[in-house]
């Protein structure tokens, strides 16, 4: 059972769940949007001014009548900072972005490594602090399992089995999220093309490295019990993982890839199936799709998209994953 403050938080949570649309709203407003009473909302937002998360302005409403106090977010109050690391085409590198309440891109950075490890890592984030003081999150992706907080079956062997979320934890004070890289590119994806109530799969095939994918069941990511859950290049293609790597290369990778579709179609059945990386082209669609029919009946196809960048998406997935974890009860 929730006690007082719990409901306290998740009445609050509502409020800022609506002004993240960045409008701004009065206390009506902002009762008949959420359900709350006009008292409950006066009192949240009173509170939530004092401690500088809203901005409160006297307004006058159509330019007639009595002003009104109109309420917004404070893009002050807060920043998320979002740090990604990743090893492309034999360049390590580490990206930096810091985002505002309302996702907004408030400073972003990549720098290349040659040795990429922990200490690299804490470096970018140091001086992402220093110039952002106000960070209260720390979102961090890695092209590895993320289990438990350490970095597993990593394509960066400096980071393999580093315990780097409890490790920046200790040192930075703040809340730190360790993720694969491919579950914030797909929930990014699914939040910012609205696919509320769709299954959507994401693969990515970048060469040099196992291929990963992840997917989105109708808003819950599915993980696995060790966020282990898509990571497709550990299925059985009759060769070793150092032969599998050396076929990762147009256009050798191809069969490969075609099993890996099958494989997620027959399992997941998803809406959407999405391919990015860079061993992929859009004119690979038709191919693949020819080859998944000689298996999978027209009518359990799902559509096949090509994602040329998600970089966006990556940056979304933080930000989205950044609030969700703000609204849960602390």
């Amino acid at each position: 059972m929730k006690d007082s403050a719990d409901i306290k938080w998740a009445n609050k949570s509502l409020i800022r769940v609506l002004l993240r649309s960045g409008s701004a709203y009065t206390k009506q407003q902002i009762a008949l949007q959420t359900g709350l009473s006009v008292a409950s909302c006066n009192t949240y937002l009173n509170e939530m001014e004092a401690a500088g998360e809203v901005l409160g302005e006297s307004r006058r409403l159509h330019d007639v009548g009595r002003s009104s106090v109109l309420y917004k977010l404070n893009e002050r109050y807060e920043s998320i900072l979002c740090i990604s690391f990743a090893l492309l085409q034999g360049v390590k590198s580490i990206t930096t972005w810091v985002l505002s309440p309302l996702g907004a891109l408030l400073y972003q950075q990549n720098c290349a490594f040659i040795t990429l490890d922990a200490a690299a890592v804490e470096q970018q984030i140091a001086a992402a602090v220093e110039r952002f003081p106000n960070i209260s999150q720390i979102l961090v992706g890695t092209p590895s399992i993320a289990e438990n907080g350490v970095v597993r079956h990593s394509d960066i062997p400096e980071l393999e089995d580093v315990p780097l979320k409890a490790l920046l934890e200790a040192n930075f004070h703040r809340p730190v999220f360790l993720a694969n890289d491919m579950h914030y590119k797909v929930y990014g994806y699914y939040r910012q093309e609205q696919c509320s109530d769709q299954i959507v799969t994401l693969v990515n095939y970048p060469s040099g490295v196992l291929p990963g994918t992840a997917t989105v069941h109708k808003g819950t990511l599915l993980a696995g019990k060790n966020l282990f859950a898509g990571m497709v290049g550990f299925l059985d293609y009759g060769m070793s993982l150092d032969q599998q790597i050396s076929q990762l290369q147009r256009p050798t990778a191809t069969p490969l890839i075609i099993q890996a579709s099958i494989s997620l179609i027959s399992i997941l059945n998803p809406h959407r199936l999405l391919f990015t990386g860079d061993l992929l082209r859009e004119s690979d669609l038709e191919q693949i799709r020819t080859a998944c029919l000689r298996c999978i009946p027209q009518e359990y196809m799902p559509d096949l998209c090509f994602v040329p960048d998600v970089e966006d998406y990556y940056r979304w997935g933080m930000y989205w994953t950044a609030m969700d974890r703000k609204e849960k009860i602390p």
